[in-house]
């Protein structure tokens, strides 16, 4: 059985590692800024086959990065509450 300072310091890492995919999903926003927000703008400058592929593989880029962003969130909070749960056995050890 773990004692109370090992079941801390399971939850303190598990903070941290929530916080640094909370990081992550906060940057993810800065990825491929610019054109990739919004690749239709190209259109003005650029035409015919390899812009119409550059715009959706830039679309589809723009989807994943969502849906990594979207994870890093679920991860984090799950972390956070595998946390919480470990403080909360670690404070019952000491009753």
């Amino acid at each position: 059985m773990p004692t109370q300072g090992e079941l801390f310091r399971k939850a303190a890492d598990k903070e941290l590692l929530a916080t640094a995919f909370t990081r992550y999903a906060e940057n993810l926003s800065e990825v491929f800024h610019g054109h990739l927000v919004n690749p239709r703008h190209i259109d003005a400058f650029w035409k015919g086959p390899a812009a119409d592929h550059f715009t959706a593989q830039a679309m589809q880029l723009v989807r994943e990065i969502g849906q990594l962003r979207e994870a890093c969130t679920t991860t984090a909070d799950h972390l956070r509450k595998q946390a919480q749960l470990l403080r909360s056995e670690a404070a019952q050890l000491s009753s």
